[in-house]
């Protein structure tokens, strides 16, 4: 079984009261103890979500983004909001909140280090 497999079967078999949110918590914290080209491929399947007719898979992968990036620059992953937007309107809210989030992040990419700007949602 591959992380594609894994992440599927936990898409799929979930508890009914589980959140996008929190398949997403569950994924970036199982990169951190995989085989470092398994953690990549969870990057990769969340990039590919992001492209998904499955409104779940898609705000499970606008959740792998606070801890990574899906796309390779702030124009990349900004040109995806509107378009989720229409494709999933009860869907945002919770697109714009990652737009906040991520914009924060791809600026300390471009710019340089975390540190430089003091860290944090704020920064």
């Amino acid at each position: 079984m591959n992380v594609e497999d894994v992440m599927h079967f936990l898409v799929e078999h979930r508890a009914a009261n589980v959140t996008p949110g929190y398949v997403a918590e569950q994924l970036l914290s199982m990169s951190w103890i995989i085989e470092a080209e398994d953690g990549r491929r969870i990057i990769e399947v969340g990039r590919q979500w992001l492209s998904s007719d499955d409104p779940f898979r898609v705000a499970v992968a606008i959740g792998l983004e606070s801890e990574t990036y899906l796309a390779d620059s702030w124009e990349e992953i900004s040109a995806l909001a509107e378009p989720l937007k229409e494709k999933f309107p009860s869907m945002a809210a919770d697109v714009d909140a990652w737009m906040r989030r991520a914009e924060a992040s791809y600026t300390r990419l471009k710019e340089g280090s975390f540190f430089q700007h003091g860290g944090g949602e704020d920064a």
